[in-house]
């Protein structure tokens, strides 16, 4: 099928060479026709003949050549802002077709939620190591990847965040979680036969941050059922967390996952099934259309891991029904990860 040329009102969208948008992102840069041209190696006229072209093409003014140092317009701004993006996406295009007989990529940026970093993250990089020449990994909670995926500072993630309210992006759910209960193993015989209320009031409440996506889950299951810890003690650290209610200080809500990064066996802490069952998925998410060929090899690999090596692991900590489930998607719409 034959890709149908678009038009905008006097040209065609398409109707533009990359070096004259190389140039122009320089000179914004350097605010300077002189330290552009030296930069790229041309002439003074040369980037003012390219500047001259775009705004011929787009039929708006992009500098203001009146002002010294050289100020860039409005328009001129949101151009350098999209040529960064097109800039960037065609050296990495070029990288990859280049390598692509080897089947290497210069260089992945992947960032992994910490309980999913610690668990998986070691098989994954064996898995990768001989596709891809230097592979950056970045752990983190998930609001600060998602901010990190959105400003291109990483090329893919792996999180708890679906990021639904970004319908540009493309995500496979790995699996879902419930949250369950730790409490102090001494304590866990009577905490099994009283109800979540009187949990609250029973033990000081150890809280996840409000800046991690699980804190953030974790105040909206207690919100959604009007739950009001009597003390509260947060910290921004699973293991921190974990530790607290180890040594007996208080109780948690957590995921069979951060558990499993904090190794349960050695600490004194004994898990609980918490009514009603409220999910958290752990996704990866990334632009379509972009590094294709080591996004599906990332994928598959973070599926064969969960099936061989987490979910096993988990369904031991949490033995119960539905509480971990494989939930294999493909490329699933933003509404169908939504907390649930």
């Amino acid at each position: 099928m034959q890709a149908k040329t678009r038009h905008f009102e006097g040209g065609s969208y398409f109707g533009v060479n990359l070096r004259d948008l190389q140039v122009f992102h320089v000179l914004a840069e350097a605010r300077s026709m002189i330290v552009a041209a030296e930069r790229i190696g041309v002439t003074q006229s040369a980037v003012s003949q390219s500047v001259a072209r775009l705004e011929s093409w787009l039929k708006t003014e992009l500098v203001d050549r009146s002002s010294r140092p050289i100020r860039i317009t409005h328009s001129g701004d949101l151009l350098r802002q999209g040529v960064s993006e097109i800039l960037e996406s065609v050296q990495r295009t070029v990288e990859e077709v280049r390598l692509g007989s080897k089947g290497n990529i210069p260089i992945v940026r992947f960032g992994l939620v910490d309980s999913f970093a610690t668990t998986a993250g070691p098989e994954i990089v064996k898995g990768l190591s001989e596709r891809v020449d230097q592979l950056l990994i970045w752990s983190g909670i998930s609001p600060v990847l998602a901010s990190q995926l959105l400003d291109r500072s990483l090329d893919i993630i792996v999180a708890s965040d679906p990021m639904a309210e970004h319908p540009e992006l493309a995500r496979q759910i790995l699996f879902r979680e419930a949250l369950v209960a730790a409490v102090p193993r001494h304590a866990a015989g009577r905490f099994r036969e009283i109800s979540i209320e009187a949990m609250c009031a029973e033990l000081p409440f150890v809280r996840f941050t409000k800046r991690s996506q699980l804190g953030r889950m974790v105040e909206y299951y207690l919100s959604q059922r009007r739950l009001a810890p009597r003390k509260n003690l947060e910290f921004d650290a699973s293991e921190a967390v974990l530790r607290m209610v180890s040594s007996g200080i208080g109780w948690t809500i957590t995921t069979p996952l951060c558990l499993l990064q904090s190794h349960l066996k050695a600490l004194d802490i004994e898990v609980l099934p918490l009514p009603p069952l409220c999910f958290r998925r752990i996704c990866v998410i990334y632009r379509p259309g972009e590094l294709v060929q080591i996004t599906q090899k990332i994928i598959e690999l973070c599926r064969d891991c969960v099936e061989t090596s987490i979910l096993p692991s988990l369904k031991q900590l949490a033995p119960w029904p539905d509480v971990v489930s494989n939930e294999v998607q493909a490329d699933v719409s933003p509404s169908a990860v939504r907390p649930s």
